[in-house]
């Protein structure tokens, strides 16, 4: 409830003015329905929105002594209004440097101008509104105070479960205003340096630079237009000039407020358009996302007409809030960059094509995994006498470094391989120089060569999966290569040794050469992800190999986007 004191001396007013009481006893609109529900690490409810504390009105005279103090006021400060009542504000609540603001506000009040600010009433800062308010006996202050928001610690405890429960940006920016929407504010919005984006790791623009910034995710109250959708779309661009508060907020790294007529010449000077219902938005706060002092975008937050403004205590829950929020962002942009640059490394270092000689058809897939780029590889190598030479391995590990690893390990791979080292040959030497890269830990690959004119083929294996061979009348078998030590594993001294087997492919029969990745999982036994694969490759067949090698990973859906996966098929035709 609002306050309203209930102990005035002779000569004060018995309630507050009207200016007073739109503050005293705000009127409020429809309450926000619960927020919906997010994807977190565990299914739980929403909460309720926590009930705003309304504003405690205390009467002063001019000289800052207490002339009126209710319950409300009792309870915020924890002094009785016998306590209270003829006291110095200042004195009474033990906080002296309000004395000399607190002078210069009631100067403005009882000059007949109202003034809104934060007063040092307590460690926080309190945000206040002092009035004049005349009675029989002469001018007193009606001086309204907005207490802080009690979901605060509430909020920041859901924001440390909820954001960056993903490494993706859009969702981290999503998470986030799910978070304050609407039981912190009506609407929030994230903006990040579109440069930042783009990879762009330039020093930040100067101040007099305009902010170029793409928004991310925005959220707004229940009761906001359906046109607020369309007018702020998620990923579009902006250009802000310097003087808005966007640019500010950037170029200074200081959270600005203003209020939705600063919005609204904004969208007005930048599009063209005028939007309904951003007036009604009239306490906003733009609040950088910063890491180390460096700059990622900002984000806006703002409170309709009918409810408080944002105080003291609001504003530092805000800093405290984008602080978490920019660290995950970060986060996550830092994984895309990285995603981005080994998915361009790697792309770049596999084959975009391969070559098969006359006499054999050969299908090749490539997957990269969801949560990062790994270090699958493979290679074709025409050899004279029209013969062949494949490769297949896969480097420890995610990311540029995998990719890196992987991109040294089919150089030499092929160059070995084009040298007509047999297969074993090439594993060792390969083994010799996996262990001179700092990229890798080590890796495992199979090597083989197939001569089209007999069928017949030799193997190596360095630590790989076995290849599988559908037979043309139905059913499939291992190939049988000896399991050799992956690459780069073996003491320099004790060079690993690798045995070299041949084998026949029959006439209608399909080799398949993969990754662990299409058989691996966490819910089975490798074994049991070999057979599935098995299966997966008789149900598979089909005239094309290219149809088959699509059916096969149709076949394997739960495989993707845990690992990478690299499939190679080698039909006899």
């Amino acid at each position: 409830m609002s306050d309203v004191p209930t102990t005035p001396t002779p000569g004060t007013a018995r309630r507050p003015p009207a200016g007073a009481s739109a503050a005293t006893a705000p009127e409020r609109g429809p309450r926000a329905a619960p927020r919906a529900t997010c994807r977190t690490h565990e299914p739980h409810e929403p909460p309720v929105p926590a009930e705003e504390p309304a504003p405690v009105t205390v009467l002063l005279a001019l000289d800052g002594t207490v002339t009126g103090w209710g319950e409300a006021a009792a309870r915020l400060f924890r002094r009785t209004a016998g306590q209270a009542v003829g006291s110095a504000l200042p004195a009474l609540l033990g906080r002296p440097a309000a004395a000399a603001p607190l002078e210069a506000a009631l100067a403005l009040a009882a000059a007949g101008r109202a003034w809104r600010g934060v007063l040092p009433l307590t460690a926080e800062g309190l945000s206040v509104t002092c009035e004049p308010l005349e009675t029989g006996s002469g001018r007193v202050v009606a001086l309204t105070v907005t207490p802080p928001w009690a979901g605060g610690l509430e909020l920041l405890s859901e924001a440390g479960r909820r954001i960056g429960s993903s490494l993706d940006l859009g969702a981290t920016a999503r998470e986030v205003v799910a978070v304050a929407v609407p039981r912190f504010a009506d609407a929030g919005a994230i903006y990040v340096l579109e440069r930042l984006l783009a990879d762009d790791d330039r020093p930040a623009a100067e101040p007099e630079r305009a902010a170029v910034v793409r928004r991310l995710a925005v959220a707004f109250a229940a009761d906001d237009p359906r046109t607020f959708s369309r007018e702020f779309p998620v990923n579009e661009v902006i250009v802000y000039p310097p003087p808005t508060p966007y640019a500010r907020c950037l170029a200074t790294l200081a959270m600005v407020e203003f209020g939705g007529d600063t919005v609204q010449d904004t969208i007005a000077s930048v599009t063209g358009r005028v939007v309904d219902g951003v007036l009604e938005h009239v306490s906003l706060l733009a609040v950088p996302l910063a890491v180390r002092g460096r700059a990622l975008g900002f984000a806006v937050f703002s409170r309709k007409r009918g409810r408080l403004p944002f105080s003291a205590a609001d504003k530092a829950l805000a800093a405290e809030l984008a602080g978490r929020a920019a660290t995950c962002i970060d986060n996550a942009r830092v994984f895309r960059r990285e995603r981005r640059t080994s998915t361009v490394l790697q792309a770049s270092l596999l084959p975009a094509a391969v070559t098969a000689p006359p006499g054999l058809a050969i299908a090749h897939r490539y997957l990269p995994a969801r949560a990062g780029v790994g270090g699958d590889w493979y290679d074709v190598v025409p050899l004279p006498g029209r013969r062949v030479a494949i490769v297949i391995g896969d480097s420890v590990g995610h990311g540029v470094a995998a990719a890196a690893a992987m991109g040294q390990l089919r150089v030499a791979a092929h160059t070995l391989a084009s040298c007509e080292f047999p297969p074993a040959e090439v594993l060792a030497r390969l083994d010799a120089i996996a262990q001179d890269l700092d990229a890798a830990q080590f890796a495992t690959c199979l090597c083989l060569t197939c001569d089209p004119a007999t069928l017949r083929c030799e193997l190596a294996s360095a630590g790989h999966p076995p290849p599988l061979l559908a037979l043309p009348g139905g059913g499939a078998r291992h190939l049988g290569v000896p399991h050799g030590l992956p690459l780069g594993v073996s003491d320099p001294a004790h060079p690993a040794a690798y045995e070299q087997v041949t084998a026949t492919l029959p006439d209608g029969g399909t080799l398949a050469l993969y990754t662990d990745g299409l058989v691996e999982s966490r819910h089975r036994h490798l074994d049991a992800g070999i057979t599935r694969l098995a299966s997966a490759l008789i149900a598979a067949q089909s005239p094309s190999l290219e149809d088959t090698a699509d059916g096969v990973l149709a076949l394997l859906p739960d495989q993707r986007d845990q690992d990478d996966i690299a499939l190679l098929l080698v039909r006899p035709g």
